[in-house]
């Protein structure tokens, strides 16, 4: 995951890199490698310029509150980012501690599994990615039924029954795994 831009020094060739390996491209006299060359730095700048932008998720409404009271208290200071970096992004960071990102994962790994929780996971696992997407808009970023609708372009009601639908059929999913 690629978190950074190739140096512009760095630009006549192509660094392609999975996990200690790596293949050179390198520039020779025909324009054909060239045009590749910049083609594939292209294709790692737009990955750069996604990672970056959906590492970053959109504030909720409650977020803003926040943030524009915390700016109240404090004035001239620049507010902490919500950022939402894997490991892999934390890693290409060089100024940053790791290690208590490692912890902490290693933390969430080792707890007593839940068999409820385990259940539940594998269930949203099967769900497609319409139904996935709206399960992540109420349950986990938490987005009222109006900010949902908003945010699919349809009405509230809609969201209503859409979701009703969910709950019924990861609650019957989940009753057939037991």
């Amino acid at each position: 995951m690629l978190f950074r831009k190739t140096e512009s020094t760095k630009r006549e060739n192509y660094v392609y890199r999975f996990g200690e390996n790596e293949v050179s491209v390198i520039a020779g006299d025909d324009a054909e490698t060239k045009v590749w060359i910049k083609t594939l730095h292209s294709l790692d700048d737009a990955e750069v310029y996604n990672n970056i932008k959906n590492s970053r998720p959109k504030l909720t409404e409650k977020e803003k509150a926040a943030k524009r009271e915390w700016e109240a208290k404090h004035p001239g200071e620049n507010v902490p980012k919500n950022w939402n970096l894997s490991l892999d992004g934390l890693a290409q960071t060089e100024d940053a501690d790791h290690s208590s990102y490692m912890k902490e994962a290693v933390d969430l790994q080792s707890e007593n599994p839940d068999p409820l929780r385990e259940i539940l996971y594998a269930v949203l696992e099967t769900l497609p990615e319409e139904e996935m997407e709206l399960y992540r808009m109420r349950y986990i970023w938490e987005l009222s039924q109006g900010e949902i609708a908003e945010e699919l372009g349809v009405s509230q009601n809609t969201v209503s029954k859409r979701l009703r639908k969910l709950e019924a059929k990861i609650t019957e999913l989940c009753r057939s795994e037991l």
